[in-house]
């Protein structure tokens, strides 16, 4: 594991589990992104500015911002689900409301309401530039509650 946290509002089984799954997300991995909080129905996700999260002008790119945006509010929803089940994103909605100029990407995702066979999550997103976060997208999403599966690629 990397230096994620785990707060003492999880439990200690989940909140591995949880980083375990994160850990197998190959293009989080790839964009160094790391879930730094988990609490129940909520987490947040930070990825560091660098050439392989970023478009023409230098700027996050708007499917980084996409993808972290899901991950955040998809993971809000697996605090709440593990390790029972856990969930796929059905569809979402992303409003992109400044450019993604800083050197730092938080995705902060929250559970809206939590259902039996679907969850309805969102996440703020911000970029930070010299210091200071600055909302950058808004999100909402819908998220299929599926039987939890392995995370190992192959099995």
């Amino acid at each position: 594991m990397s230096n994620q946290t785990t707060p003492a509002s999880l439990d200690h089984k989940l909140a591995f589990m949880l980083l375990e799954s994160f850990n197998a997300q190959g293009a989080l991995t790839a964009w160094n992104a790391r879930l730094t909080s988990m609490t129940p129905g909520a987490c947040e996700i930070v990825i560091p500015m660098g050439p392989a999260v970023t478009q023409q002008h230098g700027y996050f790119h708007g499917g980084v911002i996409g993808a972290v945006a899901d991950a955040a509010g998809g993971y809000a929803a697996n605090t709440l689900l593990m390790p029972v089940s856990e969930c796929l994103t059905a569809e979402y909605k992303i409003n992109i409301v400044a450019p993604g100029v800083g050197d730092t990407l938080i995705a902060r995702g929250k559970v809206l309401k939590s259902g039996k066979t679907l969850v309805v999550s969102s996440a703020d997103i911000f970029v930070v530039n010299q210091g200071k976060e600055k909302l950058c997208a808004i999100m909402q999403q819908t998220l299929f509650v599926i039987p939890m599966v392995s995370t190992k690629v192959g099995s």
